[in-house]
Formats: structure tokens, C-alpha cells, sequence
């Protein structure tokens, strides 16, 4: 009988081979496919050291000087004209950076004013942002925190066709026999000169309808039942408007059936002085035809017990419609302003006329601007141009609301699996924040870094396995919206109790 070799010494050369060619294969160059880092293979991964997120010390101090780990641009390096005034803050919180000129009367002393007469007036926030307050998320909580405090009801400004109805919590709409016409969707016919604030107008055409039910799932003590419903549109000739409140009878709420003789009315503005003291006025406004400027922008409110608000529309050939309001006669307002996939660029293209027939029919206290998300990408580290665009819309809206105070939101994390198989914070985050930084520097208004203040890098991925974030591991979701508002409602208050102990 023939006996069997011992071959266990070729088995241990076969694993002795395969062993040398995994470490080889840590040393091979970055691999990218399609766009996707492939991750590194390293055998050891499993018994090296790790921080407290569960990233390996060793290897990212090692590989640091490779480009293993991203190195943004240094924020100290993207220079600032000046010093922020900075409020003093609890031990976790990210303050708010004031860039005002004159230390005495810092740029968001206006809305922390205007807060304090929250109990006699309307006290209006306009947030403007992308994909990532689509559906009121964020803006929702902001709003109920800030309406808990400080009084006031209702959702604020709503679009005539919102992209994002289907899936919004704090109202619900029908519509029938319009056309929009968005910001996005330039391929259609969109002409930038007649776009509202939102970066949309409607066009009705036969008889058009449109509703909006308050709804008491979410905050209903504060959604369920509002004062006032506002209808902001441009009207042409013959243009007819009837309406219905809770299902009942219908009324007239606006009629300019007479071509070539347009109507007046009466409306009662805000008026504010020098001391920031709000006081009101009547004054009498001529209804003009829609062909005559896109900064005709006409407000017509209705008041009651209002749970449910119905119009039909007729006539008025080259009428265009923005959205209807839902609020309190008094309070906070927070208007959500999306448009998904802007830079926000899209607002300097607003004619300054149509933001200050805005501003005559809406006034706003605080203006927010929360941009970065769709621009932000790996390969650029340059954003000298974008904040160049953004810049202008800044100074156009401190034009047209001289009386508001501005705040820059700078994007939040946005994450991507790094070859270590971690997720980290996607290259050009960093990099966008510090310019975001240094426009509202150059522009003197305050800046608030919401990077930070979610907590750096991989805090997306972190907010993920919380459930507070989609896994595309870029936009938040209704729960981190709430978690996020609640950061920025914080610092807000912070701020106001600042702003207080510096004026007694």
C-alpha cells in the first residue's frame, strides 16, 4: 500500500502567499469605480485601535499626507474681513457669528426686537433652502417651537402646486387647472421676470380651483384652525376670485371684471421707525393689470375660524398666482421656501420690483438662507464664484426688507464611505462652509454653521443610525428636521436672551 505525502508544508506556504498578497494589495493605489471608492482591503482591520467613532487611529494618522484622510481648506486660510460678535453660549452650542459693521446694533437685533412684539403683530420668517427643507421638514418644528413661545398659528405661505404636497405633514391641498411654472423646470416655458419668492408663479386656465385643509396631525393646537387666509397673486383683466371657508357659502374676495378700469382697495400696512416701533396705517392700492409688471403682487385676506379654505378662479386673462397664507393675526410665521436642486442662485434673478411688491404685502423680520448642498462636490474646493451669486441675492434681499435681520445657514454634513469602509464627511463640505463663512462676512450679516453644529464629520452617518437621516446619506428626514430645529431654535433663544441682558 502506498503511503500519502505530508503536504501540510505546501499548505502552509499556499496561506503564507495568500496573507502576502492581501498586504500587498493595501499598498495599491486608491481605486475609484464609477464614482465610488472602492474600499482598501486590510487584513488587520479588525485588531487595530479605533476612536470612540469606530475609525482606526493608526491608519488615518498614518495615511493623512496621502489624501487617505480629505484635507479641506483651512478656515483660518479663507480670510474674513472682520471679527464676529459672537454671544456667549452654553458648553455644546454653536453660536451664532454676527458680522454687523457697528457692534451696537448687530444684525439680528431686528428679529430678536421684533420677537418682543410677537404678542401685538404678525412676526414673519422667510426660509429659503433646497431639497433639504423640502415638505416643510425642519421648517415644521422651527415653526411649532417658535409659535410655542411666542404665539401664532398656522403653516405660513403655501404654493399653488408644491412639488412636494404629497408628502408634506403640515397641510394638505387639491388644484385643479393650473400650470406651473418653476425654477427648476426652465425647459418649460419659465420666464425668471415673473417668479414670486418661492421660484414659481401658476397659471390658471378655465375654472381653477384650489384648496388647503388645516390638518391636527402634527402641532395641532398651532395647525388645526388658523385667523387669516391670504391669496397673493398678479391680476389681469376680468379676473374673478370666490371663496369659501369650512365648506360654507361662497363669496366674492376679489373681481376686476371691468377690462381697462382696474379697481382700488384698501389694505392695512406695518410701518416701522427708526426705533424699530411697529405702528399700522390704511392706504389705498390700484389693482393694475398683470402686463404692467411683474412687481404688481396684490394680497387679498380673508378672517375667521379657519379650518378649511376653498377659491375658484375665472377669467383674467394673464393673471398669475403665487400660493396662498394660513396664519395668525398675531405671532410667529415661518414661510418655507424650497426649491429643490437650487444653489439658491435662482433668487437673484427675482426683479428687485417683484421682491419689494413682496416686501409691501408680506414683510419679513428674519431672513434665512440655507444653501450649499447642490453645489458642494468632491473635485472642487473653490467656491469663490458661488458665494460671488449668493452674495448678490443677499444684498438684493437687505434692499427690498431693509428691516429684517439675515442669517446664513451653512450646509449641513453630507457623507461618503471612505476606503477604511467608514463614512466620513464628503469632500468639499468643509471647504463650502468656510466660504459660506466668509460671504456672510463680506456682507456683514450673521452666519450660523450648521456642520458644526450637527457635529462634524460622519454626523449624517451618525444621524442615519438614529433614523433621523436617509441613506443616501445626504438629506435628513422629519425626525432629524426636528432634531435640527430644535439646535437652531436653541441657538436663536440663546442669542435673544444675549441680546436682552445687553439692552437693561
Amino acid at each position: 500500500m502506498k503511503t500519502e505525502k505530508n503536504r501540510i508544508w505546501q499548505t502552509f506556504l499556499l496561506v503564507l502567499l495568500v496573507v502576502v498578497v492581501l498586504a500587498g494589495l493595501f499598498y495599491l493605489p486608491r481605486m475609484n469605480f464609477f464614482g465610488t471608492d472602492l474600499r482598501r482591503v486590510n487584513i488587520l482591520s479588525d485588531v487595530q485601535r479605533r476612536d470612540k467613532d469606530g475609525n482606526i487611529v493608526a491608519e488615518v494618522e498614518a495615511d493623512a499626507a496621502d489624501g487617505y484622510v480629505e484635507k479641506g481648506i483651512d478656515s483660518a486660510a479663507i480670510k474674513v474681513k472682520q471679527l464676529a460678535y459672537v454671544d456667549t453660549v452654553p458648553k455644546g452650542m454653536v453660536a451664532i457669528e454676527d458680522f454687523a459693521t457697528d457692534g451696537l446694533h448687530r444684525e439680528m437685533d431686528k428679529f430678536y426686537i421684533a420677537l418682543g412684539q410677537s404678542r401685538n403683530r404678525p412676526v414673519r420668517v422667510a426660509y429659503f433652502g433646497d431639497s433639504y427643507i423640502e415638505g416643510d421638514i425642519l421648517t415644521m418644528d422651527l415653526r411649532g417651537l417658535l409659535q410655542q413661545k411666542f404665539g401664532g398659528k398656522g403653516v405660513g405661505f403655501v404654493e399653488i402646486a408644491c412639488v412636494s404636497s404629497d408628502f408634506r405633514r403640515s397641510v394638505t391641498s387639491r388644484r385643479s387647472n393650473w400650470t406651473r411654472y418653476h425654477a427648476n423646470e426652465k425647459g418649460r416655458g419659465f420666464k425668471a421676470s415673473l417668479q414670486s419668492m418661492a421660484g414659481s408663479y401658476f397659471i390658471p386656465s378655465g375654472t381653477a380651483t384650489y384648496e388647503l385643509r388645516c390638518q391636527t396631525n402634527v402641532y395641532g393646537n398651532l395647525l388645526g384652525e388658523v385667523d387669516e387666509a391670504t391669496v397673493f397673486f398678479t391680476p389681469g383683466d376680468g379676473l374673478n376670485i370666490d371663496y369659501a371657508l369650512n365648506g360654507g357659502e361662497r363669496q366674492s374676495l376679489f373681481s376686476n371684471g371691468v377690462a381697462g378700469q382696474p379697481q382700488t382697495y384698501d389694505e392695512v400696512v406695518e410701518v416701522m421707525d427708526s426705533d424699530s416701533v411697529v405702528s399700522y396705517k390704511t392706504v389705498t392700492r390700484t389693482v393694475e393689470t398683470a402686463q404692467q409688471g411683474a412687481g404688481n403682487v396684490v394680497a387679498k385676506s380673508v378672517s375667521g375660524d379657519i379650518r378649511r379654505f376653498n377659491m375658484t378662479v375665472t377669467g383674467g386673462h394673464g393673471s398669475r398666482f403665487y400660493g396662498v397664507a394660513l396664519d395668525g393675526h398675531h405671532g410667529i410665521v415661518v414661510d418655507n421656501f424650497s426649491l429643490r436642486g437650487s444653489g439658491g442662485q435662482h433668487l437673484g434673478s427675482i426683479p428687485m420690483e417683484t421682491l419689494r411688491g413682496f416686501s409691501a404685502v408680506r414683510p419679513y423680520d428674519l431672513i434665512i438662507l440655507h444653501y450649499g448642498l447642490n453645489v458642494a462636490n468632491e473635485k472642487q474646493k473653490d467656491y469663490g464664484g458661488y458665494i460671488g451669486q449668493l452674495g448678490k441675492v443677499i444684498d438684493q434681499m437687505r434692499e427690498a426688507y431693509p428691516h429684517a435681520s439675515i442669517l446664513v445657514v451653512s450646509m449641513g454634513d453630507r457623507d461618503k464611505r471612505g476606503s477604511d469602509g467608514q463614512m466620513h464627511t464628503m469632500g468639499g463640505v468643509k471647504e463650502m462652509v468656510s466660504y459660506e463663512r466668509k460671504m456672510a462676512s463680506d456682507h456683514h450679516v450673521a452666519f450660523w454653521n450648521l456642520y458644526e453644529a450637527m457635529g462634524g464629520d460622519g454626523s449624517l452617518a451618525r444621524m442615519t443610525e438614529k433614523k433621523q437621516a436617509n441613506l443616501d446619506y445626504t438629506h435628513i428626514n422629519f425626525a432629524g428636521g426636528r432634531h435640527l430645529a430644535e439646535l437652531l431654535f436653541d441657538v436663536l433663544m440663546n442669542g435673544k436672551s444675549n441680546y436682552d441682558n445687553r439692552v437693561r
